[in-house]
């Protein structure tokens, strides 16, 4: 017999109102919604041939319609009588019951199509079961592979913050079975989520366990039939999929606005491969409609425009988006970079959007304010996706290493993030050097830069990239007498200078060590001291010490000991000579050995290994130099040029 039943909890847990997977989405309840409905619905899909299609209609019924409505009237007054006396529990229910006993209710409803339904929908086995998934569990998630776009079974919480009764029903037709035979399934099931409420009749005042379901049995079985409670829409026949109805659903100009954002800035790639169509009231969400979609400027938020309108142009390609491969252990990554020029540099996001099949955003990395640039970086290794989707967060928005347990896997992931992050950086630094003709230095950008690229550091256009390297930057630190830079850990805030991180013997993420002054008293670094001479037809020459100088500290490849040092010259001088002192915990500093030297190309002699040179640099000029060391890993850095000065 089809009815409500609310497992009684036999005196054990007692649910109050707040539970933390509703908490999760209750920032931002639209968003949470549209994004977990829209993942579901993508992991679901029964052919490749053609999109998977969304729809959500609001529509208004008879209250009287909806399935057990006596019974759940009576089990928002359950839950007023057990927390009698607590006048926010009371104010809750109050309002849930008032909905319910109205004539008219406004409910909402999500219909997909072209996908396989919830798998599973006749058997209570739960293995591989996405039907008790969905309907029935907490915490449990049953996908399709391993790459679909949700893993932490809490994204179905967010369905019953869009109702204000707190009520949901979900019908579905499947085209296969539970061990994958092919064939068709149907049925429905109501899901309550409530508080504790009073056990009517109960002689030891035992309360309920909250949840409650609308079934056909008391093992909480789903009905047999399909539900279809929006009579304008249009029966499924053989049509599979499933159709979610909210009861008592609130809907607004403000409310599309925030959903059709929503669904464009966490979907833009998979619409634009024609994955999925979603279709919201009277908008339509396509590939074919994007291109009037996110230029509109009344229905796109101000704060998501400039990523919105960014995406889509990268997507659509061009001479001024860039493409790179970015290869981990893991797997590779597809890097795309939108140079945006005078006229449109309002534009640029200054982020770097990064996306997982099933095409889904997950999170933004920061780069530089300095330079008007928008990325989307594409991770496209199986394996990569799998590491990456098992440790984000319950919201699918962020990638948390301090999920991982195992100590010496957590260091691997952070070391792979941190890998991604890098090379990342590498090839936007590569993308600024692109056009000779007209050069990108926006607010001292180059920096980073030598005037003329050198070696292997440069690339055409249109020349496949190569492989990335390891990279890593040092941050300087001045005073009147020393320069120093040490490797440190940032979030791609400062210019392009990117994370680089480590993993102490406890598993927690920890910053390599800073720099340090020279010590006032102690004894000089070679090559800082003033008193070394060379005699030349009566001319006494002495080692002065380049002043004024902002070096880049970088790792192209520490684990083969290749490092780079980047700087702008503030003079001209001829004899130039360069050391560099590795930093240890106390600030002392030991000398490092430079096996090969090249300056902005030009080979250097190094034969003394303790100093490199000499070597020349002209006032203005961006000078590269490329290091081999007999360090083979990051380090904090003192680097040293002097320069030889008439007495």
């Amino acid at each position: 017999m089809n009815n409500w039943r609310f497992p009684k909890a036999n005196h054990t847990d007692k649910r109050g109102i707040s539970t933390a997977d509703t908490e999760t989405f209750k920032k931002n309840a639209h968003k949470g919604f549209a994004r977990e409905i829209l993942q579901n619905s993508i992991d679901a899909r029964a052919s490749d041939e053609s999109p998977v299609l969304v729809e959500f209609k609001t529509f208004e019924i008879d209250t009287a319609k909806i399935p057990g409505i006596d019974e759940l009237r009576q089990a928002a007054q359950n839950c007023i009588d057990l927390w009698s006396y607590k006048k926010d529990y009371v104010a809750v229910y109050d309002k849930i019951l008032k909905s319910l006993s109205s004539k008219k209710i406004t409910c909402l409803r999500v219909s997909d199509y072209n996908t396989t339904g919830l798998v599973g929908i006749e058997s209570n086995e739960s293995e591989n079961n996405r039907f008790l998934a969905l309907a029935k569990s907490t915490g449990v998630s049953e996908k399709p592979s391993e790459l679909a776009g949700g893993s932490k079974g809490v994204g179905k919480n967010a369905a019953f913050l869009m109702s204000s009764t707190k009520v949901v029903f979900y019908s579905t037709k499947t085209n296969q079975g539970l061990n994958g035979e092919l064939c068709s399934y149907s049925g429905s099931i109501g899901v309550a989520d409530f508080a504790s409420g009073v056990v009517v009749g109960s002689q030891s005042n035992d309360y309920t366990l909250g949840k409650g379901y609308y079934c056909s049995n008391e093992l909480h079985e789903p009905c047999d039939n399909l539900l279809m409670l929006d009579e304008s829409a249009l029966n499924r026949n053989d049509e599979c999929g499933t159709d979610i109805f909210i009861i008592g659903y609130s809907d607004s100009a403000d409310t599309k606005k925030e959903v059709v954002n929503s669904v464009l800035e966490s979907f833009m790639a998979s619409i634009f491969y024609g994955h999925i169509v979603v279709k919201y009231q009277d908008i339509i969400i396509s590939k074919e409609t994007l291109d009037s979609l996110v230029f509109d400027e009344e229905l796109i938020d101000a704060k998501l425009k400039n990523e919105i309108v960014s995406q889509y142009l990268i997507l659509k390609g061009g001479e001024d988006v860039s493409v790179f491969d970015i290869d981990t252990e893991y797997g590779n990554c597809s890097l795309y970079i939108l140079k945006l020029g005078k006229d449109n540099s309002d534009l640029a996001t200054h982020q770097i959007t990064m996306i997982r099949k099933p095409y889904m955003k997950i999170k933004n990395f920061n780069m530089s304010n300095s330079y008007d640039a928008s990325a989307l970086c594409i991770i496209e290794g199986e394996d990569l996706g799998k590491a990456l989707r098992n440790i984000e967060n319950p919201k699918h928005d962020d990638w948390e290493t301090n999920r991982i347990e195992d100590k010496a896997y957590k260091k691997e992931i952070v070391g792979l993030i941190n890998e991604i992050k890098i090379k990342i950086n590498e090839k936007i630094i590569e993308c600024l050097q692109l056009d000779n003709d007209d050069p990108i230095d926006p607010n001292g950008a180059g920096e980073y830069l030598p005037d003329e690229a050198a070696g292997d550091s440069g690339q055409k256009n249109n020349e496949k990239p190569k492989p990335a390297d390891e990279v890593t930057m040092s941050k300087r630190k001045e005073n009147s007498t020393s320069s120093k830079n040490a490797n440190y850990k940032s979030d791609f805030d400062n210019g392009l200078e990117p994370q680089i991180g480590g993993i102490d013997d406890e598993g927690n993420e920890v910053e390599y060590p800073g720099g340090r002054n020279e010590k006032t008293g102690g004894d000089p670094h070679p090559g800082t001291e003033k008193g070394g001479k060379k005699d030349g037809d009566s001319v006494i020459f002495v080692r002065t010490k380049l002043a004024g100088v902002n070096y880049k500290f970088i790792g192209v490849n520490p684990k083969e000991g290749r490092f780079n040092v980047v700087f702008n010259a503030p003079t001209s001088k001829e004899e130039c000579y360069l050391s560099l002192l590795r930093l240890d915990d106390v600030n002392g500093g030991e000398q490092i050995e430079i096996i090969e030297m090249k300056v902005n190309g030009i080979n250097v002699d190094c034969s003394t290994q303790i100093e490199a040179g000499p070597f020349s640099i002209k006032e203005g000029q961006k000078v590269l130099i490329q290091l081999v060391t007999n360090i083979h890993e990051n380090f904090g850095s003192e680097v040293k040029i002097t320069y030889a000065s008439q007495k």
